[in-house]
């Protein structure tokens, strides 16, 4: 292959990338993708259950035929059969039916039901959340749908029931809670899983970003509350009785259907001891069937047939799920993204390098490794990858790579050359020669530290200059403060009038970034008052500076059109640094830095805290300090004992300790009478220890201007 601009290169991976992320949103491609979940599901198989520890109560044909009354069924059917599950031993009774009015055929069968379900003390019934519209509203409200007070009041024990259908319409998700109000209602699953595992009645999901802990149980979903069943296989996968063989005892009668079959066989064979029993429909007249992964599956005489799963057993999986720790996991999007764009440029250079038919035969070889890989990842470890939008971006690498054959090298060193030759060290300009991967176009989220120096009192200054001797002093000063900031590793970003904006980290990364960066910083400073301002004396005594430091995930990169473009970062980071700069007008600073900073370099400098503030244009509060000197350098003994006193008052202050903190404050100030950050502080204590703040109080200082 001949050598290929890197240029080139990346604008044809990135475009391929972007493009596959497109089709990737496309619903017909969704729905592949979804389609290929089924398929691993089907190539896995059916797991064996043997002494599966949940067993199904169907409400099936069989006992619609066998028992005397019509659906719905008196609620002292559910009782008698409550009853006889107990006595079994089971450990834990889900009632997949909806008791939310009176029993038609009167208030006593649901007496006898709530009678049996106090008696039992495993019994869990189910209810759901209903959206509906508010009267005079346009948006829907939900409303819990429980069952009879006269049930609760027998036992509490409920759970919502609702599963998750994807956009193809097959459920493969289970609500384990769901968001009601400010808190969470626990599913019918999950209130199961508290009865089986004895936890305590009042235990309730509590739910955060590492997932839902319930109890003892962890279960690993997002703030959805929505799982991943891992079906254990098709319809009737689970150990099952009908409804009439459990409620057939000595004491009720099926007339010619009477066997009497729970005394003379089920109980005897303790089918129902210590498992958990879930009884719900299978009966397709009542819609609660529904399709699944194992809709369409190969029976054992390899016929193909498609069965919708009951919602009894899709709660029956959703619990399995849970018992067994079988959770599904995704990989993370970033990570995702990041194979993604190394498969593209993987089939790229291999397709570049070889015959075209050898890489259109790798291509293929490829697609099939990948599929096998995820068909196998997915059954043995349960980790879950997207199939469908690596082989399109397989595809369009191979064809990209074959319609673009580039040999850009001299062009591309010198665009490197072009862009950074004056703003960057030379030993940086070499390290991108020798290493243009390194320089990657278009943008990219990297964690680097940027500063932004300013001249105080410019407005002043230029009044007492003439326009010619103000451009000479602005070039003096930004020569000045460039080698110093090129020195330290730093690159120039951009110049605007009399300030500075440059970032350390970038283009080759470095850890210390950070530190170079407050060095940079401090040696600034030092610069500046070794200034010659022979030339100026009529005009101006000093000048001075103030400076922002900030270190963060930022955007970096070449910006602009196709042939004009700077080398910048953007974003929040950047900004920050920017507001902290300004900031130090306020507070009579000259270095801020961020808390974010300050972490990274309080082992190599000395700073002080200056206050928690909020920037314009930003909710997140900031912690600020004040950059004083390198940690090896001699401060002045009076320096030495003010710091750890303005440090105990910054603590005393937020503590609401007025008066410890004024005592602090004014020691410091008696040290040294003009430091403004103190000035502030005894004004804001003077203030509120007259009118002290309210309750809600987070010691937050807004600044108003930029």
């Amino acid at each position: 292959m001949k050598k290929k601009s890197y240029v080139t290169v990346m604008i044809i991976t990135a475009a391929v990338f972007i493009f596959t992320l497109i089709i990737r949103t496309i619903p017909a491609f969704q729905t592949v993708e979804l389609k290929t979940i089924d398929w691993r599901f089907q190539w896995r198989g059916a797991q064996e259950l043997k002494d599966s520890p949940i067993v199904l109560v169907t409400i099936d044909d069989q006992s619609f035929e066998s028992l005397p009354d019509r659906w719905p069924w008196p609620r002292y059917y559910y009782a008698n059969v409550v009853q006889n599950l107990t006595k079994a031993g089971a450990a834990a009774i889900g009632l997949d039916v909806m008791l939310d009015i009176p029993d038609k055929h009167g208030a006593v069968s649901d007496r006898q039901l709530a009678d049996a379900i106090r008696e039992s003390g495993r019994v869990v019934l189910t209810g759901k959340l209903e959206e509906r519209i508010s009267v005079g509203q346009i948006k829907s409200l939900q409303f819990p749908v429980k069952p009879l007070p006269v049930l609760l009041e027998a036992d509490g024990s409920w759970g919502v029931t609702a599963i998750q259908a994807d956009p193809d319409g097959i459920f493969r998700r289970y609500f384990v809670v769901q968001k009601y109000g400010d808190g969470y209602l626990p599913s019918f699953g999950l209130q199961i899983l508290k009865k089986y595992l004895n936890l305590p009645p009042d235990t309730q999901p509590i739910v955060s970003d590492q997932g839902i802990e319930f109890g003892n149980v962890n279960i690993p979903v997002g703030h959805d509350g929505i799982l991943m069943v891992d079906f254990a296989g098709p319809a009737s996968t689970f150990p099952s009785y009908s409804f009439d063989t459990v409620i057939d005892d000595d004491r009720f009668d099926l007339g010619d259907y009477d066997l009497n079959y729970f005394n003379t066989t089920l109980l005897p064979e303790g089918v129902f001891k210590d498992k958990i029993v879930l009884i719900g429909s299978t009966v397709t007249e009542l819609h609660d069937n529904f399709p699944t992964p194992f809709f369409e599956f190969k029976d054992r005489d390899n016929q193909y047939r498609k069965v919708e799963m009951p919602g009894v057993e899709i709660h029956a999986n959703a619990v399995w799920t849970v018992l067994n720790h079988h959770y599904y996991r995704y990989i993370p999007f970033y990570l995702f993204l990041v194979l993604l764009f190394l498969l593209i440029l993987f089939v790229y250079f291999l397709s570049a390098r070889i015959h075209t038919i050898w890489s259109l035969v790798a291509a293929f070889v490829l697609i099939f490794a990948l599929g096998f890989l995820e068909f196998y990842l997915f059954s043995h470890q349960r980790i879950v990858m997207e199939i469908v939008s690596p082989v399109i971006a397989i595809f369009l690498s191979f064809v990209s790579s074959n319609l673009h054959q580039y040999m850009l090298t001299k062009k591309e060193k010198k665009m490197i050359i072009g862009a950074f030759e004056r703003f960057v060290p030379q030993k940086v300009v070499k390290e991108l020669l020798d290493h243009p991967e390194k320089l990657k176009l278009g943008g990219e989220e990297r964690f680097l530290t940027v500063i932004f120096v300013d001249l105080a009192n410019f407005t002043a200054v230029s009044e007492k200059l003439k326009p010619a001797e103000l451009v000479q002093l602005i070039n003096y000063f930004l020569t000045e403060m460039t080698e110093v900031i090129l020195k330290n590793d730093g690159i120039i970003d951009k110049y605007e009038g009399d300030a500075i904006m440059a970032e350390f980290g970038a283009p080759v990364h470095y850890e210390d970034h950070a530190v170079k960066a407050c060095y940079a910083a401090l040696e600034m400073q030092e610069r500046l008052y070794k200034m010659d301002l022979s030339n100026y004396k009529m005009a101006l005594d000093h000048l001075s500076c103030r400076i922002g430091i900030n270190s963060g995930e930022m955007i970096v990169g070449n910006m602009g059109s196709r042939d004009v473009f700077d080398y910048t970062v953007m974003g929040d980071a950047v900004n920050l640094a920017s507001r902290l700069e300004t900031a130090n007008k306020t507070f009579g600073t000259k270095i801020m830095l961020s808390g974010e900073t300050f972490q990274l370099v309080k082992g190599a400098v000395i700073a002080r805290p200056i206050d928690l503030i909020r920037v314009k244009g930003r909710q997140k509060p900031v912690r600020v300090f004040e950059l004083i000197a390198r940690r090896n350098e001699p401060l002045d003994e009076k320096l030495k004992s003010m710091l750890p006193a303005f440090v105990m008052g910054i603590k005393y202050y937020h503590q609401r300790e007025w008066e410890k903190a004024e005592e602090s404050f004014q020691y410091c100030l008696n040290l040294f009478p003009e430091d403004k950050p103190t000035r502030i502080y005894l004004e804001r204590l003077a203030r509120y220890k007259v009118n002290p703040p309210g309750e809600d109080w987070d010691g937050v200082f807004t600044m108003t201007t930029k």
